[in-house]
């Protein structure tokens, strides 16, 4: 190998796509969040730079012995800068998507998504303060509840608004309802004021207790209506055994009372063998015993005896 001779040795970047399905959406209402993920997830690719400006745009082009060429440096930017922008498009809301909808590099995105966001503007503070006083427990679940409130902490934070501990303490009391009030209690009898995971957590376990007795609750109702419907079952018997002895008892009754349609025997039309008066017999005749005592004193009639031939 001669002395005058150089070796040249290119090194083509790999290029990265970052994967971000584990990203959620932005939305208006997480950006802090959203803001944080995204940039550690870039960061730890060494690729923050393309969010934050401070990978420079190489050239397009370049001029050799005055012939333009291509940068390589630029197409190689222009791709991975492509790639992040089409990753960030992918975790960003339709409703906030029209934000960035000029924008045409990644960290144009990302500007313009901290300046409509992360801008400490006296509306958008003033907003979050009064969301803040208007989020109530309700019928929310704790864990929803403490999620509105410490989401808006931290964006109020974000915009230089820091609010402060026992502050927050108190604006998650004051949208309780009065159901989690021992726990309240419990928390303002302290001496020191508990962490917002520590009073999370309190209000939790609460939260499952009154689960528990809602759900005891509910099941006491099933029980007394069997025991009703036994007792109605047992009633209902004894109403039953009483009616039968009553339709006996009005059956029995009922067959010693003579019937509506009864008809009473036709009078005698025969005539009497006495008095030769025709509707009543010889033994219901008024002259019988006269008849009698007339029968009786007359002389027995002649007996006459036949002689066998």
């Amino acid at each position: 190998m001669g002395s005058n001779e150089t070796i040249v040795v290119t090194a083509t970047p790999t290029l990265m796509n970052v994967n971000m399905t584990n990203v959620p959406k932005l939305t208006p209402t997480t950006f802090m969040m959203w803001n944080r993920q995204v940039y550690s997830l870039l960061d730890g690719y060494e690729l923050a730079g393309y969010l934050d400006g401070s990978v420079e745009v190489p050239p397009p082009t370049l001029t050799t012995n005055g012939v333009i060429s291509v940068n390589p440096a630029f197409t190689i930017w222009k791709r991975q800068d492509k790639l992040i922008y089409s990753s960030l498009l992918g975790v960003i809301s339709l409703t906030v998507q029209p934000t960035v909808s000029r924008a045409t590099t990644a960290a144009e995105v990302w500007a313009k998504l901290n300046a409509t966001y992360a801008k400490p503007s006296r509306g958008h503070i003033k907003q979050l303060k009064l969301q803040l006083k208007q989020w109530t427990k309700g019928t929310k679940s704790v864990d929803g509840y403490i999620h509105g409130l410490t989401t808006r902490f931290d964006q109020l934070a974000l915009l230089g608004k820091t609010i402060e501990h026992e502050d927050q303490l108190d604006l998650i009391i004051d949208g309780l309802t009065d159901e989690y009030k021992p726990v309240v209690d419990q928390m303002e009898g302290r001496d020191t004021p508990p962490s917002l995971t520590e009073f999370h957590e309190k209000l939790l376990n609460h939260e499952a207790k009154l689960l528990t007795m809602v759900a005891a609750s509910s099941a006491s109702p099933v029980t007394s209506n069997a025991a009703s419907y036994r007792g109605n079952n047992n009633n209902n018997r004894n109403n039953n055994r009483h009616t039968s002895r009553s339709n006996q008892t009005g059956q029995q009754h009922q067959s010693f009372t003579p019937r509506q349609d009864y008809r009473p025997p036709r009078p005698y039309n025969g005539k009497c063998q006495i008095c030769g008066i025709h509707g009543h017999s010889a033994r219901r005749c008024s002259q019988l015993q006269l008849y009698g005592a007339s029968s009786a004193s007359a002389p027995a009639p002649p007996t006459h005896t036949y002689a066998a031939p």
